[in-house]
């Protein structure tokens, strides 16, 4: 297989692991362009070298690296941990994230200090240190955020979720600013429905009928997004094609949140 776009770069993929997950679609998405592949996820080991292994089927180099993103200190060592294995990083995809579909009415305080910590604290760190990294090679790098069509479109039971995705959306644009003079492009993604495991749980789907309703409003093909269309848009992000691209919001949703609003 050629070198590919991305051939000699490294990336990091967190909330990675599972195989029914973006993260996944992104980091094969970015081994099939060239670039070798961490995964980062809080558990799920099985499954992580389930995902190694698929990566270097596509003759990349890939490893896993545990870690819980909501600590900083955690971060750091995931980033430092990620260069000493494989040399460099170059690509950073903060993309660890979770969701709780309660009403704001019925939001513990467990319930929302746990999306805080990996939905905003988790990004920002995991960028914050992969930033310090790009910067100490000298050579610039490319961020890609995964927030959420949440980001713009406020969603009943999603509310602390898409609160998260709205203030990632803000930190993207300021980073973007910050890390220009770096060489560093940040950017983020915004899935609209995907079926991974994090939707499992959601009341939209919860019927045949739920989901065939949910499957009419999206406007192209009536589907949900695949996981590797995601990857696809981050691909772009990461790529050569988008060099002079930062701070910007790209929505892979099928056309969802423009046939809502």
């Amino acid at each position: 297989m050629s070198a590919g776009e991305l051939g000699g770069r490294v990336a990091l993929v967190t909330g990675a692991a599972g195989a029914r997950s973006i993260g996944r679609g992104i980091a094969l998405s970015l081994a099939r362009r060239g670039a070798d592949v961490v995964i980062n996820d809080i558990t799920h080991d099985d499954e992580a070298r389930d995902r190694v292994r698929e990566i270097e089927a596509l003759g990349r180099r890939s490893a896993f690296i545990g870690g819980d993103v909501s600590d900083p200190h955690e971060c750091e060592r995931l980033v430092a941990q990620t260069a000493q294995e494989l040399g460099r990083l170059d690509i950073c995809c903060a993309n660890a994230g979770v969701a709780y579909w309660q009403e704001l009415a019925d939001v513990t305080p467990e319930a929302f200090q746990r999306i805080v910590a990996v939905n905003f604290h988790g990004c920002f760190f995991s960028c914050q240190a992969a930033a310090a990294r790009m910067r100490a090679q000298g050579s610039g790098g490319r961020i890609i955020v995964t927030s959420s069509v949440n980001a713009v479109m406020p969603h009943r039971t999603l509310g602390v979720y898409g609160a998260t995705k709205h203030a990632v959306a803000h930190l993207v644009g300021v980073m973007a600013r910050e890390w220009a003079v770096d060489g560093i492009t940040v950017n983020h993604v915004g899935p609209g429905w995907v079926q991974s495991r994090i939707n499992d749980p959601s009341p939209d789907f919860a019927s045949e009928e739920l989901r065939a309703a949910a499957r009419a409003s999206v406007p192209i093909d009536h589907r949900p997004t695949e996981a590797d269309e995601i990857g696809e848009a981050v691909a772009y992000l990461a790529g050569p094609g988008a060099g002079h691209t930062t701070g910007a919001f790209l929505r892979v949703d099928g056309g969802l949140v423009v046939g809502k609003y």
